[in-house]
């Protein structure tokens, strides 16, 4: 399947019919956007809307697959059926696996940004902590050099 054939068959036959993409769109509960994405071939619709979409367009599924009218419906063959079946069905797979990788992408970026969100706010609350930490070991210093300095065996030494 071509998208730029398809989409171009899906405007005329929609303007033939003087519909708007809205009112196509309405019809095969979508949007407008997605109308005019096949129109402008930068997707395909999904397969489970061909049927829907043929009916609205007045045309079948075969026309709708192969992108322009189709005079005897006994001159396709049951080859190029089954082929422009499975091209449909390749570009479909295709989409999918495209969303599931942009998916798994967009998921590891979240645990990688999660992780340096954590990462920040522990060096955070270390930096706040450490000085009363530097403090603290400053105080049992001064408190052992006191010890040292007035234990009587110590000062007997010197």
């Amino acid at each position: 399947m071509d998208k730029d054939k398809f989409g171009k068959f899906v405007t005329n036959r929609r303007k033939e019919k003087n519909m708007t993409q809205k009112e196509l769109a309405e019809i095969l509960y979508l949007t407008d956007k997605a109308v005019s994405k096949w129109e402008r071939g930068l997707s395909l619709p999904d397969i489970s809307i061909l049927e829907p979409l043929a009916n609205a367009l007045d045309i079948t599924v075969m026309e709708l697959l192969k992108g322009e009218c189709i005079e005897d419906e006994s001159c396709i063959s049951t080859e190029d059926a089954k082929q422009l079946i499975h091209d449909s069905i390749a570009i479909s797979d295709a989409e999918i696996s495209r969303v599931h990788a942009k998916s798994k992408n967009i998921i590891i970026f979240c645990i990688i940004c999660l992780m340096l969100l954590i990462s920040i706010i522990l060096n955070i609350i270390s930096l706040t902590t450490a000085p009363e930490t530097v403090q603290d070991n400053r105080k049992f210093s001064e408190q052992q050099n006191f010890i040292y300095i007035n234990e009587p065996e110590y000062k007997e030494r010197e």
